[in-house]
């Protein structure tokens, strides 16, 4: 998002109009505002009140340029109070969904929707919040219906993409409703001019959603098509930030497959490109282990723990004392894990407390 779209023209010109704030979740100096907004995961952009300090609109996910202008619009209008209409009901499901009141959210989201009808310029923004807030909400028979109602005759775009991604996530294993959300995904990741980081999202939720219907044919099928994409996408990117993007995805899809050695030179050319960004190493390490090299492994673990900080430095220490201990050197793995206690310790405890029982239970195991 930041090597790619917060950089456009579009978003530039809007400088002026807010005052623009990157907040860094691992870092332990943002935990009391994390405290305040917590995520449902990254990238979350919100919209605050300057005046209030009130969140007046919360968004989970990659979005281009013009959603994010028009959802900077949606922001002022929560906090102006002056819109009318369907525009009012979303602005109050805004409110609610950025107060993490899910449930209610879903319900004002959807009498937007139908105050505002199908031809409502805000319908496929209105759609995308719609089933996060049913997700968030744990609504899943809701959420997956939502999917499976509005799907078929959504415009091929972005909010079509990101609707089957959490229509998926929402639907279980062998029920006819997961597999024709597949079909449906399956024709989705070849939409074009949609943000590589939604597609390759959503060529994952499909993969892994053949690999639980156990069909490894059509995973692998998923999963090679998914290599392939990215390796198109990395070769248009612009820059290591860009490329490292990329390649966390390869990582991943190459996961998929079984075959961790493609995306490594891939990893490695990143954490030459990018020293000082404790990621390369964190997937390397995992990369390498999957493949064996497990002193490969542990010396990029090494690597990464020098680099990061806060809860990543944090969750470091359970990723290294777990190869440490597949390796079977339990003494450097029971140190690893007390040393990351102790480190843990030291961070604020909402953050650390979660990664430190999971660190006392593995050393437990030891």
């Amino acid at each position: 998002m930041r090597a790619s779209v917060l950089n456009d023209a579009a978003l530039v010109k809007r400088a002026g109009q807010f005052a623009w704030l990157s907040v860094d979740v691992d870092d332990p100096a943002n935990a009391s505002f994390m405290a305040k907004a917590p995520a449902e995961g990254v990238p979350m952009f919100l919209v605050i009140d300057s005046a209030t300090g009130k969140i007046a609109l919360s968004w989970y996910g990659a979005a281009t340029a013009a959603q994010l202008d028009a959802m900077l619009d949606d922001g002022a209008a929560v906090i102006a109070g002056k819109a009318s209409g369907a525009d009012a009901v979303l602005a109050r499901a805004d409110r609610a969904n950025a107060e993490k009141d899910f449930v209610n959210a879903a319900a004002y989201y959807e009498q937007a929707l139908n105050l505002g009808g199908t031809k409502w310029a805000k319908r496929p923004r209105a759609l995308e919040s719609l089933i996060m807030a049913q997700s968030f909400a744990h609504k899943n028979e809701d959420c997956a219906a939502t999917a499976l109602r509005e799907a078929p005759t959504m415009a091929r775009d972005r909010s079509l993409v990101n609707v089957l991604y959490f229509g998926l996530e929402c639907t279980k294993p062998g029920t006819p409703q997961r597999i024709a959300l597949l079909k449906l995904a399956e024709q989705a990741v070849k939409t074009p001019g949609v943000l590589s980081d939604d597609i390759s999202q959503l060529y994952g939720e499909i993969a892994y959603g053949y690999r639980a219907e156990k069909d490894e044919g059509a995973t692998s099928r998923v999963a090679t098509e998914w290599v392939a994409y990215l390796r198109r996408e990395r070769a248009k990117a612009a820059s290591p930030d860009a490329r490292f993007g990329l390649d966390l995805q390869l990582a991943s899809a190459a996961s998929v497959l079984r075959k961790p050695e493609i995306a490594l030179p891939e990893i490695e050319r990143d954490e030459r490109e990018l020293p000082k960004d404790y990621n390369p190493p964190r997937v390397a390490a995992s990369l390498l282990s999957q493949m064996g090299r497990l002193d490969d492994a542990v010396a990029a673990c090494s690597r990464a723990l020098e680099l990061a900080y806060g809860a990543a430095k944090l969750r470091m220490y359970g990723v290294c004392g777990g190869i440490l201990s597949r390796k079977g050197d339990k003494d450097a793995a029971k140190k690893m894990y007390q040393d990351g206690i102790a480190f843990g310790r030291t961070l604020p405890e909402d953050v650390a407390q979660p990664v430190v029982r999971s660190l006392e239970a593995a050393l437990g195991k030891l």
